[in-house]
């Protein structure tokens, strides 16, 4: 039975395969997508300040658990901390139910590139996805389940086979998010879009403001159980600090290259930025098809869109199977397999909520379609929640000197910014987190509204 824990075979191999799960739709879907509906600019600055405050320090806590424990998160909350074991569960449940739709996600990509590379135009998403009870409802599965099939074949192999593949698919992604950028930028009324990134103080909401918090952990895989299943395979020569800042610093830049990709296109387009959860499906497409060389740029979007979407579904499928592996006892070929097996079919009902007539579509739960609403339980109020209990464990429990103990392994390293680090994960953090988290609790129930 294979149990044993692997092990990253260089430094850049774990950069670049927890970058990827950081780097992710959550960068060039979710990110554009919020900040067309957050004003713009100021959402950029609420993010960028969430980063620095929470992101860096959540981040560099998970890869100090993980190799310390060189555990999954449940087992590895267990041993920093008596009764903690429960932050681990959260940190497990997440990635599960996000896995829940982000294959569907994975899966309009795949179909979106197909038809720029076989018609030369995008898709009309609202009739792709929403179709009736007949054999056009099926068509998003299909790709859904596609797409979890390559995410399966790459999980398999273990930690070797996910560095492979990030390997591969993390500098191929720059690449064509570079292509894509010249191409926007070189359009006529291009600059618009750049307006309305790095200097637009209009349509700024209080919304805003959870909205970043949430996006900071969803791009970031913070509390996902990835980061501290990726840390579990670190050796005691990685510098933590420095790598938690590096993939930090990748997820932004992705995040900013493409709003730099998709804004100045849709400006010079015309089209409207503000287009929430469908900018990327359904206002993108338009935008290629409208532009010359479209259908070339479109189909290297959307493989972009692929890639950035199966490196991170690999660390999310990696956090649950690690968690099976450890505490189940299963092979890792059994338990990657029952766990795709299980996404897919949970990700029926997400996928079928845009279509007309199932049972999942409409206004099911907190005035959303069913997609939308796990979308916002995830990020607004279990990933915060999780990052909050494990800024209380390892600030007040386990203590800030153990973790800095562990950052400090590395031979010859010495932690400088241990006190600033102490008092983020103790105080800055954890203050923050539960703010936003309860002012989030309070939009639901329609107490306060923004």
């Amino acid at each position: 039975m294979e149990n044993n824990r692997g092990q990253w075979g260089s430094s850049m191999g774990f950069i670049l395969a927890a970058a990827g799960s950081a780097v992710g739709v959550g960068n060039l879907w979710r990110f554009p997508y919020l900040m067309g509906s957050n004003g713009g600019f100021w959402f950029l600055i609420i993010y960028l300040a969430f980063v620095i405050l929470l992101g860096i320090p959540v981040l560099l806590g998970e890869f100090s658990i993980g190799r310390f424990t060189q555990l999954s998160p449940v087992a590895a909350y267990k041993k920093i901390q008596k009764g903690s074991g429960f932050v681990g569960v959260l940190a497990i449940i997440a990635p599960f139910v996000i896995m829940t739709y982000y294959g569907v996600v994975g899966g309009w990509a795949l179909k979106f590139m197909g038809s720029f590379v076989t018609t030369g135009a995008g898709l009309d998403w609202s009739a792709f996805t929403g179709g009736d009870l007949t054999l056009g409802v099926w068509q998003p599965l299909v790709w859904t389940f596609i797409f979890l099939a390559i995410a399966w074949f790459c999980c398999i192999f273990g930690v070797k086979g996910i560095e492979k593949a990030n390997k591969v698919m993390m500098p191929a992604l720059f690449v064509l998010l570079i292509i894509v950028i010249i191409r926007s930028v070189t359009l006529p009324g291009a600059s618009e879009g750049f307006m309305f990134m790095f200097a637009n103080v209009d349509g700024f909401t209080l919304g805003a403001v959870p909205a970043a918090l949430g996006q900071v952990f969803f791009s970031m895989s913070l509390a996902m159980g990835a980061m501290i299943t990726y840390g579990s395979y670190l050796s005691k020569t990685e510098n933590l600090p420095k790598s938690a800042v590096r993939v930090a610093s990748l997820d932004v830049l992705v995040a900013l290259l493409a709003g730099v990709a998709i804004f100045p296109a849709v400006f010079a387009m015309g089209a409207e930025p503000g287009a929430g959860v469908g900018l990327t499906f359904f206002t993108l497409p338009g935008v290629f098809e409208a532009m010359p060389a479209g259908a070339v740029f479109g189909a290297i979007f959307f493989l972009l869109i692929f890639f950035a979407a199966l490196t991170s579904a690999i660390s999310l499928i990696e956090a649950c199977s690690a968690f099976a592996i450890d505490s189940l006892k299963l092979s890792r070929k059994a338990a990657v397999s029952i766990l795709c097996v299980i996404f897919a079919v949970l990700s029926i009902p997400n996928s079928m909520s845009f279509a007309a007539g199932t049972p999942f579509s409409g206004e099911v739960f907190l005035g959303m379609e069913l997609f939308s609403s796990v979308d916002e339980i995830v990020n607004n109020f279990i990933l915060p929640l999780g990052g909050l209990f494990m800024c209380i464990v390892v600030g007040w429990f386990w203590k800030p000197q153990n973790a800095i103990g562990e950052i400090e392994s590395t031979p010859g390293y010495t932690f400088k910014a241990q006190k600033a680090w102490s008092m983020c994960i103790k105080v800055v953090t954890p203050v923050l987190i539960a703010i936003v988290f309860v002012t989030s609790v309070l939009k639901l129930f329609g107490v306060v509204s923004f």
